[in-house]
């Protein structure tokens, strides 16, 4: 796996947040920390790929939001990749592949074993979701749209550390739940946290690891009860941002 990652310019200071501190974002740090962050990627031996900052587009360092990459259900090698739709006006010079009126964020979609979960929220319509669905389950996934109206992404609540295993709050499986029993079935192990902590949240499982935004105590406790090996990343400049650990990666 690859990771293309793009650190922030300037123009972080305009990210889209409903963080009630968006206005402390500071790039500078912002950078520092992306930096860091990279280097404990590649620390981990996960490899990463840095696309030079866009200096007038504040939420291009989300890489995940724009670009989405599926391999066949149990093979590794990518076979279809989507350039998504961003739900956010702004964000459209990025890219644009899914096709009007539809509207995708790749934050608000999930892939863990032969299951997406797509997230229809603010940012992504059921248009966009049904054409991800149609073009994933071509490649032999199960796709499910599940309903997001209390946060930004699906992933915001929820993200997968396996094929058999997800990390996320009440309010995040609950997304889940909302769509078909068989969206996480018995046999995929749960790791629930307090919706207080929704920023712990958002891991990267990666290299290994368990990637989680520092601050987080609970979902900390929670991964290393399980078994996972943490590593803690300070985020807080992308936390403002309504950003975390999966938001600034596009794995390929």
């Amino acid at each position: 796996m690859r990771l293309i990652m793009r650190p922030p310019g300037d123009a972080l200071r305009r990210a889209l947040s409903g963080h009630p501190d968006r206005d402390r974002i500071d790039p500078e740090r912002a950078r520092a920390e992306h930096a860091a962050y990279v280097r404990a990627l590649e620390a981990a031996g996960v490899a990463v790929t840095l696309l030079p900052p866009e200096v007038e587009m504040p939420d291009a360092c989300f890489t995940s939001d724009t670009v989405l990459a599926f391999s066949r259900p149990g093979d590794i090698q990518t076979a279809l990749v989507v350039a998504t739709r961003p739900g956010a006006p702004s964000r459209r010079p990025e890219v644009v592949e899914i096709r009007d009126p539809g509207t995708l964020d790749g934050g608000d979609v999930i892939i863990y074993g032969g299951c997406v979960a797509i997230g229809v929220s603010a940012r992504t319509n059921e248009a966009g979701a049904r054409q991800l669905a149609g073009a994933v389950a071509r490649f032999g996934y199960r796709a499910f749209l599940c309903p997001v109206d209390d946060r930004l992404h699906l992933a915001s609540a929820i993200t997968p550390l396996g094929a058999r295993r997800l990390i996320g709050t009440r309010s995040g499986f609950a997304s889940l739940d909302a769509a078909e029993p068989e969206v996480a079935p018995d046999d995929v192990e749960r790791l629930v946290i307090p919706d207080a902590a929704v920023g712990g949240a958002n891991v990267l499982a990666a290299g290994g690891r368990c990637f989680v935004a520092r601050g987080f105590p609970a979902a900390v406790r929670a991964l290393a009860s399980a078994g996972e090996s943490v590593v803690e990343v300070e985020l807080d400049e992308f936390l403002f941002a309504d950003g975390g650990p999966t938001c600034l990666v596009a794995p390929i």
